[in-house]
């Protein structure tokens, strides 16, 4: 007869493998060396950098001083008159600079800088959760596949026993064939499952840059589920973290300086202008004139009045749009942090009184079947039922680190 140790002794083998020294244990350590290759390698994270790049550009692009006009000028005239008056007139025109159009011109650029930088960081933020998440998915894979392992080692043992079973004269080989189906379905779900790991491998190596085929290590998640910052509090730093709000915030500062711009253009400009009279046959110069020009914006006044109107209007929006997005991202960020504490309250307990409840009944199911008293089908469910306990907590530590890592996106540390 099967002797009911093994059944203890397989997910003593479980344990073990979940905790062996030849994988790599999912923490912080690990994940930020992760985060910082796919922040180095992604394409999206070049084109923020890139597009900040060609902000900052932007901000040096800004001009005080427009470019002067020259201009050649010919009279056609009779000669007297040419040689005395000249009949070629050089002139030199400057637009004298806006100091307060300049300072707004400049504030608007260093904003749209800004807002960029939130940008692309945002983008960094994105490529290292997602590298992160692939890296969870493989060890939720890894330690679902030690577990089916450690199932077919049981049911393999157990068809072994229900074969010894049907050898006495007063047994059936009906139960020998169940638990033959048992392992042969038991094997199909354990080829799947390394199936779906080498995808969720793959998808990281996409991730990384790397070729497809690349290997990785066995990966398994932390014991016991990390701890969960508050809600409230991650709310509260919303405004000084998440790089939607701040680049947002940065529009409004843009759009502002938009106002100030469209205010500035209803002031007249100015320019000067130096124009002298040469006679090209001696190439003396015969005068010389020193103007002063001035706009006249008074007849558009109603154009700019409006002008400032849609500015100071697109100004307002910009301020409502980073309230409007202050409160989605704190309903993210109460969904990530419900979901993380949820998950570390079911693995707790999972791992707890649910799971010495579960293994007691396994082994007084075991030992019933085994003297028969109980039927092949009580000891198959009290099975599934322990198996699915111990999966069910691994898949509630990953599900709160994917949590976890949504709310980094969401409020990162630095």
């Amino acid at each position: 007869m099967f002797p009911i140790h093994r059944f203890l002794l397989g997910f003593a083998v479980a344990a073990s493998l979940l905790h062996a020294g030849e994988s790599q244990l999912i923490n912080d350590r690990f994940l930020s060396r992760l985060r910082a290759e796919a922040a180095r390698v992604h394409p999206s994270v070049e084109a923020g950098n890139q597009r900040a790049n060609a902000a900052a550009y932007d901000v040096r692009a800004v001009r005080l001083w427009d470019d002067p006009m020259a201009g050649v000028s010919l009279m056609v005239a009779e000669k007297m008159m040419r040689q005395d008056e000249g009949d070629t007139v050089i002139g030199i025109e400057q637009k004298l600079p806006k100091p307060s159009m300049f300072a707004a011109r400049v504030g608007k650029a260093e904003a749209m800088h800004r807002a960029e930088l939130a940008i692309s960081r945002g983008s960094t933020l994105a490529a290292e959760a997602e590298a992160a998440r692939s890296a969870i998915e493989i060890a939720l894979a890894d330690e679902s596949i030690t577990l089916q392992q450690t199932q077919i080692t049981w049911l393999t043992a157990m068809a072994e026993n229900a074969r010894q079973m049907a050898t006495d004269p007063m047994g059936s080989s009906t139960e020998a064939l169940r638990m033959e189906t048992e392992l042969a379905r038991e094997q199909q779900m354990l080829d799947a499952m390394r199936r779906t790991r080498k995808n969720f491998a793959s998808k990281l190596n996409l991730t990384l840059g790397r070729d497809l085929d690349s290997s990785w290590p066995a990966l398994k998640l932390p014991a016991v589920p990390p701890p969960v910052p508050l809600a409230l509090a991650e709310i509260a730093r919303i405004p000084h973290t998440n790089p939607k709000v701040r680049a947002m915030k940065e529009m409004v500062g843009a759009a502002n300086a938009e106002t100030r711009i469209a205010d500035r253009e209803r002031l007249p400009e100015f320019s000067v202008g130096i124009d002298t009279a040469i006679y090209s046959g001696t190439g003396e110069a015969r005068s010389a004139a020193v103007g002063l020009k001035m706009t006249l914006p008074w007849f558009n006044d109603r154009s700019y009045k409006a002008g400032i109107s849609a500015a100071k209007s697109r100004e307002i929006t910009a301020e409502k749009d980073v309230e409007t997005m202050r409160r989605e991202i704190a309903a993210m960020v109460l969904t990530a942090a419900t979901e993380a504490a949820s998950a570390a309250a079911q693995a707790r307990a999972y791992s707890g009184e649910i799971l010495q409840k579960a293994t007691l009944a396994a082994q007084t199911t075991e030992a019933a079947w085994i003297s028969s008293k109980l039927p092949l089908t009580d000891l198959l469910d009290s099975s599934r039922a322990l198996f699915s306990i111990r999966l069910e907590q691994r898949r509630m530590i990953a599900m709160q680190l994917a949590a976890l890592e949504e709310l980094r996106t969401l409020v990162p540390n630095r």
